[in-house]
């Protein structure tokens, strides 16, 4: 190849790229079981470091995890990943999350957590021990309130966040969040990893989301895995002409 076309060649993929650099961030994955597992392979496909937050940092699996994950993960206390990163993803049971925010309510300020924790909503399972009224993603920006909260893959399979490709078609994740900045950049990634999004409004909505999670996880629940489905939101259906006005609950 000339030296001419090479130089260009290189220059292209060098601006290519750029965008991609220039918004990579360090990322703590909170938990390292299967939806930790694969959301952490995927930032790092897109160009993130991530470090683990574990209990067991030293531990064999989670040494493989952090070699199976790529080059430049890491794994130590979720303490010091949380202090270390600028997203936050919360890939832990939601029994544990109340005490890990409020521990590390200081470290998460201004910084995005992205929350894939799902509450047993009282609403639909009153008796549940542990139940709550609002949200997980309500609960969490209140026990962290100078972060930004952003809802996200919460209705989407683990095996699904590794390769959207196995739902033989587009999956759409549903944001909440307060800061339309942070979830913007959400919004950036999750499409980065191969995915379509939806602005699902402020985080007082994320008890929307979960009881679509609820839903979500029915099939699973019965071992009837024939019916079990990936959210799909056809964008582009609104009534021809309408306004806000005629919209119920537009100025809500």
């Amino acid at each position: 190849m000339p030296m001419k076309c090479l130089t260009a060649l290189v220059t292209a993929v060098a601006a290519a790229m750029l965008p991609m650099l220039a918004s990579a961030e360090i990322v703590a994955v909170i938990g390292t079981g299967r939806m930790g597992s694969a959301v952490g392979a995927r930032f790092v496909e897109t160009g993130h470091t991530v470090i683990y937050g574990s209990r067991a940092p030293e531990s064999d699996r989670v040494r493989q995890l952090v070699t199976a994950t790529g080059e430049g993960t890491t794994a130590m206390s979720s303490a010091a990943a949380i202090a270390r990163a600028e997203i936050i993803a919360l890939a832990l049971p939601f029994s544990a999350t109340e005490a890990l925010i409020r521990a590390n309510a200081a470290q998460l300020a201004d910084k995005i957590i992205f929350d894939i924790t799902n509450a047993p909503l009282r609403a639909l399972s009153p008796d549940r021990a542990g139940a709550v009224d609002s949200s997980a993603g309500q609960l969490i920006q209140a026990w962290a309130p100078a972060a930004h909260v952003v809802k996200a893959f919460n209705t989407v399979g683990y095996h699904i966040v590794a390769d959207p490709s196995l739902a033989g078609g587009p999956v759409t994740v549903p944001l909440s969040g307060n800061d339309a900045a942070a979830k913007q950049r959400i919004a950036e990634i999750v499409q980065a990893m191969g995915f379509e999004t939806a602005d699902s409004g402020d985080i007082r909505f994320a008890h929307v989301t979960e009881g679509m999670a609820s839903l979500y996880f029915i099939p699973y629940g019965r071992r009837d895995f024939e019916e079990a489905f990936e959210y799909y939101f056809r964008k582009g259906t609104a009534p021809p002409g309408v306004t806000a006005s005629q919209v119920r609950g537009a100025d809500e």
